[in-house]
């Protein structure tokens, strides 16, 4: 795995600007609702072991009409870990993708792990179906084998902030003592499960109970070439 993402990351940060999308989800005036899918290019990158699903996926997923010019993301050195942490939840729970980028990118370069176990309990607290328990995984990955490259933190971020957050779940769900048995046939569980054993959250219980709630509701479906083989990959 190491090998693959270094030999990728330099495609992904050439084209981070047709990367990103403005925004996951749009309403109109007559109510209809319009979402966009995850962009899986840095899952991808991390877990594809087939080159050409990645370059593939890399190749589908640029737009030039969502280009979103990046800037550099400044530093907040003067903020205490405490305070970074707690601004860098508050904000991508808001979708400020200005300010969160600038949190997370400190609490990163300070202390990783914090910065990694923050990310994943945010995660934890939206839809499984969102994803971004995968993309968190991806991250970990990432900064274990090239460490912050702001390009990429400002994707995974990105996606963390303007796919809006679903808290009804963690809202209503029942609290359980034991990770129930999911569909291993669900990436977007199994990612959720990953997440869910990689630390000791607080809110464990609760997560477990949106885990199970999720998992009653799950329907299965047809997966692409690149949702398939990470599939595979994770579970390994």
């Amino acid at each position: 795995m190491k090998n693959r993402i270094e030999e990728r990351i330099t495609k992904v940060v050439e084209n981070a600007e047709i990367l990103d999308k403005r925004a996951y989800l749009t309403v109109d005036a007559e109510g209809i609702i319009k979402r966009k899918n995850m962009n899986f290019t840095i899952p991808a990158m991390v877990f594809c072991e087939s080159h050409e699903i990645f370059n593939m996926t890399l190749e589908s997923e640029c737009n030039k009409v969502e280009r979103e010019k990046e800037k550099k993301i400044e530093r907040l050195s003067n903020t205490s870990i405490e305070k970074l942490k707690e601004n860098f939840v508050k904000l991508v729970i808001k979708g400020e993708i200005e300010f969160s980028k600038r949190y997370g990118k400190e609490l990163a370069l300070r202390d990783k792990e914090e910065f990694l176990k923050t990310l994943f309990n945010l995660s934890l607290m939206d839809n499984p179906l969102s994803m971004k328990s995968l993309m968190a995984l991806s991250m970990r990955e990432i900064l274990n084998t090239v460490g912050w490259i702001d390009e990429v933190g400002y994707l995974v971020i990105s996606y963390f902030t303007k796919q809006r957050y679903d808290l009804y779940l963690l809202e209503n769900a029942q609290e359980k003592d034991t990770v129930e048995e999911i569909q291993e046939s669900s990436l977007a569980l199994v990612a959720y499960k990953k997440v869910l054993e990689s630390y000791d959250y607080k809110n464990i219980r609760k997560y477990r109970g949106v885990l199970s709630a999720a998992s009653i509701k799950n329907n299965e479906k047809e997966y692409s070439r690149v949702e398939d083989e990470i599939l595979k990959s994770i579970k390994l």
